[in-house]
Formats: structure tokens, sequence, C-alpha cells
């Protein structure tokens, strides 16, 4: 259980600067504002994450798919704490990568909103 929450722990958290990465270079939707990208577009997704996580439960997906990670992370490191915690880590940040692609993209998957 413990690999579980910290994956998911690590998963939200990572869910920021995956936002930021993306709208540095591709874009990503900032609630009420459209798709904004570049270091301006950067700067603002740290609101737009937290809206879409807050309202919207974007921290539970996020949430579950990182504690899923974690699991994993500790399913296959379990005999050396060190490669663990890295594997969590990794495995952590990777799950934030899923949501914010799909945020990164919605408009061609569910069409202009």
């Amino acid at each position: 259980m413990a690999w579980f929450l910290r994956g998911a722990a690590l998963s939200v958290l990572g869910t920021y600067p995956a936002a930021a990465l993306a709208a540095l270079f591709f874009r990503f939707p900032v609630p009420f504002g459209g798709y904004v990208s570049g270091p301006g577009g950067a700067a603002l997704t740290p609101l737009a994450v937290t809206i879409y996580g807050l309202v919207f439960g974007g921290f539970l997906v996020q949430g579950v798919l990182g504690g899923v990670a974690g699991l994993r992370a500790g399913h296959r490191g379990r005999h050396d704490r060190g490669r663990t915690w890295r594997l969590c880590f990794l495995y952590g940040l990777a799950a934030a990568v899923p949501g914010v692609a799909v945020l990164a993209v919605l408009d061609r998957i569910i069409g202009p909103w």
C-alpha cells in the first residue's frame, strides 16, 4: 500500500512539470483561455492543472495511474529498496504523461469545444 501512495503522489505532482513541458513544446489547454504554447503558456499551466485536477477530477485519475505504477515498482524492485525508489520515481512520473497528452490533443479526439 505504501508504494501505491508514493506512486500516486509522484504522478499527481509530476503532472505539473509534464503540463509545462507539453505547453512549452506543443500546447496545453487552459480553462477559459484555449490552447496555449511557448514559455508564456507554460507559465499558465499550474493554474490549469489545479483546475483540471480539483474541479474535474483529474487528480483522481492521475493518482490511480500513479498508484498502479507504484505497485509495479514495488513488485519489480522488492529486494532492493534503492532500486524500488528509483523505479517508483520513474514510473510515477511516467504515469503523469498519458493524462497530460490526452488533454493536449482532446480537441482532435472529441472535436472543438
